[in-house]
């Protein structure tokens, strides 16, 4: 089953994010639930892990934002 691990409305943050798991061997992908229809306003990009990777790439996300 996977995991939702970060979330954000910004497409370059999400990306960057993307990278870092996949360059530490973390499996992932990205779920656009962005409305669209409101011109983005609502909604957000999510990024998806396998469940054994979830704490895994928790951790590193963490160490990510607090740099």
């Amino acid at each position: 089953m996977d995991k939702k691990v970060y979330y954000t409305k910004s497409k370059v943050e999400m990306m960057g994010v993307k990278n870092l798991l996949e360059s530490e061997g973390i499996r992932c992908y990205e779920v656009d639930k962005v409305d669209s229809s409101y011109g983005g306003v609502f909604g957000d990009y999510q990024l998806m892990v396998d469940e054994s990777d979830e704490e895994k790439a928790k951790a590193l996300i963490e160490k990510f934002e607090s740099e």
